[in-house]
């Protein structure tokens, strides 16, 4: 006799369990930035989604390389100056709209 079917062990939802060290490190790094420092200076990113939340995105998306790289650019254009345009909308919440699908070159 058989009982009911017990939760599904794995990953939740269809992707994949990370296994390059490097992503895994570059991804750790950005949650333990995320859980410990961020909070203590609030926020101040402004842009949407957050910069450390495009960092993780992008890294888990893209790899660890393109990941870091496209951070960086987006780390850069984060200033004050930046007014909203076709490239930035700007968002109901006062931020500029910037996902990582959006800065993707075009090969």
């Amino acid at each position: 006799m058989k009982g009911p079917a017990g939760p599904a062990h794995g990953p939740t939802g269809d992707r994949e369990p990370e296994t390059s060290s490097v992503r895994l490190v570059f991804l750790g790094a950005i949650e333990l930035f995320q859980k410990r420092i961020s909070p203590i200076e609030g926020p101040r990113c402004g842009f949407s989604p957050s910069c450390s939340a495009f960092g993780h995105q992008a890294v888990r998306e893209h790899g660890p390389v393109r990941g870091v790289m496209m951070t960086a650019d987006r780390l850069m254009r984060d200033t004050i100056f930046l007014e909203p345009g076709p490239d930035n909308p700007l968002l109901p919440t006062g931020r500029l709209f910037d996902p990582p699908s959006e800065n993707l070159l075009n090969e």
